[in-house]
């Protein structure tokens, strides 16, 4: 109950912040004479002095009538024709009822009336001075009726004039007009002189003088003078009311300023704000999962109308008191809605208080807001700044061309400006827009397609556009998603010949491992055959073991886990060694290697184990693979910054034209796979090469194979 009453408190004590703010400039050091309130009732009594006093208006009336008077006159009345039907629809029930009772002499009188009516209504166009006439007659009939309205205000007027006393000269007439004595020190006073006369300006009495050449006293007169308000107490009753409810409202400005203070004092002191309070209500849980927005908009609704509430209890409460229950009940009504939605604000204003209690809260609450997601969509409508200005000129057009027909249909004039907007630049701008759409939606169905996987054809591609452009890139995807596409299904291709290779490869020795495992087993088995059986089985048990090994390397070699331990070496004395040890296979292979390379020591930074595996697989290539008794060329070139080495060798088989192939793993060019080896030779090498950063290339010239590999050397 607390923590209402303290918000019902705080916003009483706001709404009288405002109640003496809003109105206290109006009292607040002040007499009543400085109010606007004692002026409208000033300026009320001069303008009633002039009407019943200085110059009242005169029954006379001008009798002249203008030619323009006439035309406007009979425009007034309608046509002849439209007022003779008139006047016989007005005759016509009640002739026909006349016949239908067979009553002859009241229709003879009823047709005899309608004949002098009509007759009247010919004057009226025929003669102008019948027309003149009624025009004066209906002149007189108005200035009655204000002389009467003016009569019936004046006891309002004499009552307020008590208390006034004045001495005023008629400027053009000189004529003085006197009331009361005239005092040194007056409690109020008003001169006029004859640069700011006192003049009429009917506003303030409720009439309608009809104004004219002929009595024109009452709006032309002016006079100079004074007017004076004696004494305080001799005031007249409107004065004197007034006075009294300005003293009483004052008073009340005071008192409640003084309530304003000791609130204040109390509220601080005594009870000050527990925001737990109000962050421990369940609808506090409930607002905070509201987005930002709507936070932020209920409070600003809030505060509105808290505000204009205010501003209504203010009005209500600092005007004319005129007592009674119906005066008070709107005075309570106001300011229960005043407390209602100033306690409703102040809340909402503690829970934004404790919610964003840091900047950076609501900062980032703001940035994950809708409406600034849908800022920065629109921001994104710039991100090729050439659509978002074609956008922004399309809009631009539609809207002005649209404005524009809106304006013709009001001015017609406009048209000699809209057509030729129209034709040169409404029409081609919306040609503009469409031919734009119908390609974005060529461009979106070609996506379409791609995305569902078909190729279709390829997409044309319109001027240098950012569409254009956009074709062009998806022209690329296409190709590169092509691309793609048969690379997967080479992929797919080698993925099975490297599983029916490496089944194959590690078959062949396990099975001959099994089958004189098997034959071992026979006791009756002799000591020569028993020998010969297991070294058999330890031929393929080492050849099981290498390509295990070779498998195991090369796939820790490609998943980048090998690591190198690299040092200074001379590549021409490690290509020597190799072929050295090698010298009995390429002997056995009937081969004559020849070596060019620069007479001083080629020297590379490399692990010099993996290198001496590199040169031992290429060797081993060349032995396995080239033509009996053909040459293999090794040569070794030193370039900028980089060490090239290449192998050449006439091929024993056919290896067509696809070397990349080659350095797949278990990829022979024995594709009948009776040579010995593993086949990972080629893939080997091409790891090796790979972590070096170097590069391998495979090349093939009919029966000509050349391997060059390329090595960094800074």
């Amino acid at each position: 109950m607390k923590k209402w009453m303290w918000l019902a408190g705080i916003s009483l004590l706001l709404l009288c912040v405002w109640t003496v703010m809003e109105k206290g400039s109006g009292y607040f050091g002040k007499a009543y004479i400085d109010t606007e309130d004692f002026r409208y009732d000033f300026d009320r009594f001069t303008d009633g002095l002039l009407l019943f006093e200085l110059a009242p208006p005169t029954s006379t009336v001008d009798q002249s009538v203008a030619s323009w008077e006439l035309d406007q006159y009979r425009m007034d009345h309608a046509s002849l024709t439209d007022q003779i039907q008139i006047v016989r629809n007005q005759y016509a029930d009640a002739i026909s009822t006349a016949e239908e009772e067979g009553d002859s002499s009241l229709v003879e009188e009823l047709e005899e009336q309608r004949g002098e009516e009509i007759s009247a209504v010919r004057e009226n166009f025929s003669d102008d001075e019948v027309a003149k006439k009624a025009i004066i007659e209906q002149r007189e009939a108005d200035y009655e009726e204000s002389l009467r309205q003016l009569a019936e205000q004046q006891g309002q007027f004499e009552a307020q004039a008590s208390g006034y006393a004045y001495q005023l000269r008629d400027l053009d007439s000189g004529e003085v007009f006197t009331k009361g004595t005239i005092v040194d020190e007056p409690f109020f006073e008003q001169l006029y002189s004859a640069q700011e006369p006192l003049y009429f300006s009917n506003g303030y009495w409720s009439f309608d003088f009809p104004y004219d050449e002929a009595n024109s006293a009452l709006a032309d007169n002016r006079f100079s003078g004074v007017i004076q308000i004696p004494e305080q107490g001799l005031a007249g009753a409107a004065v004197q009311s007034g006075m009294n409810q300005f003293q009483l409202l004052k008073f009340f400005l005071y008192f409640v300023m003084a309530i304003v203070a000791a609130s204040a004092w109390w509220l601080v002191k005594k009870r000050p704000v527990r925001t737990g309070w109000y962050t421990g209500l369940t609808s506090y849980h409930k607002w905070r999962k509201l987005p930002v927005e709507w936070k932020l908009i209920g409070f600003v609704v809030s505060t509105v109308f808290a505000l204009a509430v205010a501003n209504h209890f203010a009005a209500v409460s600092t005007r004319t008191w005129e007592g009674g229950s119906g005066f008070f009940l709107e005075v309570f009504i106001a300011l229960a809605l005043a407390v209602l939605f100033w306690s409703l604000t102040i809340l909402q204003a503690i829970w934004l208080w404790q919610h964003f209690e840091k900047w950076s809260f609501f900062k980032e609450e703001i940035q994950q807001s809708f409406t600034a997601s849908q800022v920065y969509s629109a921001k994104d409508a710039f991100l090729n700044r050439t659509i978002g200005f074609q956008m922004a000129w399309v809009l631009a057009v539609v809207f002005l061309w649209g404005a524009g027909t809106a304006l013709m249909i009001l001015q017609s004039v406009v048209v000699i400006v809209w057509l030729p907007a129209t034709l040169l630049i409404g029409l081609p701008s919306l040609l503009f827009l469409m031919t734009r759409f119908g390609y974005l939606n060529r461009l979106l169905k070609g996506t379409e397609q791609l995305a569902a996987g078909s190729l279709g054809a390829e997409l044309k591609v319109k001027g240098k556009s950012p569409l254009g452009r956009h074709a062009a890139h998806l022209n690329v995807l296409r190709e590169g998603y092509k691309a793609s596409v048969s690379e997967q299904a080479k992929s797919e291709r080698l993925k099975t010949e490297l599983i029916t290779n490496v089944s194959h490869d590690l078959r062949t020795p396990l099975t001959s491992i099994i089958t004189y495992t098997d034959l071992l087993k026979n006791e009756d088995l002799g000591n020569e055959e028993r020998r010969k059986y297991v070294d058999i089985l330890d031929r393929k048990s080492e050849r099981l073991k290498v390509l295990i090994e070779d498998l195991f390397e090369v796939s820790k070699m490609a998943s980048g886990n090998a690591e190198l331990s690299k040092q200074r070496l001379d590549m021409k004395q490690l290509v020597t060694q190799a072929l050295a040890e090698h010298e009995e296979a390429v002997q056995e292979a009937e081969l004559d290697v020849r070596i060019a390379a620069p007479d001083h020591p080629v020297y590379a930074s490399v692990d010099g184990q993996k290198w001496w595996r590199l040169l031992d697989n290429l060797i081993l290539n060349a032995t396995k693979y080239s033509l009996p008794g053909s040459r293999v060329y090794i040569a070794l070139t030193e370039r900028a910054g980089e060490l090239a080495m290449t192998m050449k060798n006439v091929t024993r088989y056919e290896l067509g034209d696809n070397t990349e192939e080659l350095l797949e793993r278990f990829k022979r060019g024995d594709t009948s796979r009776q040579t010995k080896g593993s086949g990972l030779g080629l893939a080997i090498a091409q790891s090796i090469v790979d972590l070096h950063g170097g590069q391998m290339k495979l090349e093939v010239d009919g029966d000509l194979f050349k391997v060059t590999v390329l090595l960094p050397n800074h």
